[in-house]
């Protein structure tokens, strides 16, 4: 178990199942996120909620107490900007039948990240489910932060991109490889959790074995995405990267 204490007007987001929820959570959200289901996107924090958070600074504190189990490594993030949307996958194993699947993104992240990000964490674990083993862990998390690009860890990623603003209209629009670009790095990180996070293998010296399995499976998620998906930025062969990460000299111990 670990306790994180920040500004009473934060989300967190960490690996990890929430144990306090009544302490830390409204009574509306709660009943929000026990809501969360398989059909559609469940705001537990709607944006409007938290563009009034973030217009306001609280002074207290709340403390909010997560609890794992079998994870290699623990991440958090907090934010009273933070929009928080969930949604249930539903996977066929007895022991962890349903994992909780969740996003958190301030306003400048929108509209792109409700859009794709949790759809794209279910459409992951769908995948990888089917080519590899079931997801493990009783949630699975998407979190906005840099500009591009990814990072993972047991039960959360955390990835980039975001939309922008036309210099000359004014209006919050993303390209299509901003788009793509989100979906597959999501895809990538969250594929992550099974490979290294999960198989536990050592990525510090056997880099090769989670990054080629992972691409492999990435590469078919994105397939299955939608058949014209520009994987790996519409490369010739997308295998031939996943062969590079298995040959390079970067990726095994000297």
């Amino acid at each position: 178990e670990v306790d994180i204490t920040v500004p009473a007007d934060h989300v967190v987001a960490a690996t990890g199942v929430l144990q306090n929820p009544r302490n830390v959570m409204t009574a509306l959200q709660r009943r929000r996120l026990e809501d969360a289901n398989t059909n559609e996107i469940t705001f537990i924090v709607t944006p409007d909620e938290a563009k009034n958070a973030e217009t306001r600074k609280s002074t207290g504190t709340k403390t909010w107490r997560f609890k794992a189990e079998n994870v290699r490594d623990f991440a958090w993030s907090s934010s009273r900007k933070y929009i928080w949307d969930a949604m249930t996958f539903e996977q066929d194993d007895e022991k962890n039948p349903t994992v909780l699947a969740m996003s958190f993104f301030p306003k400048d992240a929108e509209p792109i990240w409700s859009q794709y990000s949790t759809q794209a964490m279910v459409h992951t674990m769908d995948v990888y489910n089917k080519f590899a083993f079931n997801y493990p862990y009783p949630t699975a998390q998407s979190v906005n932060a840099w500009e591009r690009g990814g990072m993972e860890y047991p039960m959360i990623t955390f990835n980039g991109y975001r939309p922008t603003e036309d210099e000359k209209t004014g209006e919050v629009t993303y390209s299509r490889n901003t788009k793509y670009g989100l979906i597959g790095v999501i895809i990538h990180e969250i594929g992550h959790i099974y490979f290294p996070m999960t198989v536990n293998t050592d990525e510090r010296r056997w880099t090769w074995m989670d990054e080629g399995i992972n691409t492999f499976l990435e590469y078919m998620a994105e397939y299955e995405w939608e058949e014209n998906f520009p994987i790996r930025g519409n490369m010739q062969n997308p295998l031939d990267q996943i062969t590079s990460y298995m040959t390079s000299s970067n990726q095994v111990p000297i």
